[in-house]
């Protein structure tokens, strides 16, 4: 499961209800499981480009990166990483780490890049 896009359940905050919901989003998955949840970064295709993070989302262009099955251009959020119980991983979309590995290990040193710099911060 490592390495893979896949489909998930992830709870948001609706700002039009103004509660938490769920939708079906791609996620990454970087690690686990653990206790029955995954380590995963969300996949987003950000459609209001103030909240891009210029130096933590990675690009994923579906004409560059036909595997991925992604339909429109999206973002990996390094910066966002949460957990997922393995009861909401649904369908793979693809598998970045066998079919794109160079962006593959691109992502994870931007997550260590902002995961060191957490600590950094913290300490």
């Amino acid at each position: 499961m490592i390495g893979k896009i896949v489909i998930s359940i992830i709870p948001y905050y609706d700002m039009q209800s103004r509660k938490k919901s769920f939708k079906r989003r791609p996620v990454l998955v970087i690690g686990g499981p653990r206790n029955n949840d995954y380590t995963v970064l969300p996949v987003s295709t950000i459609s209001k480009k103030q909240f891009l993070d210029t130096e933590y989302d990675i690009e994923i262009d579906p004409a560059i990166y036909p595997l991925t099955y992604l339909t429109k251009v999206s973002y990996v959020r390094t910066h966002k990483q949460t957990v997922v119980n393995c009861l909401d991983l649904r369908t793979v979309l693809a598998d970045l780490k066998s079919d794109y590995p160079d962006l593959y290990e691109s992502i994870l040193m931007k997550l260590q890049s902002f995961n060191e710099m957490t600590m950094t911060n913290a300490l």
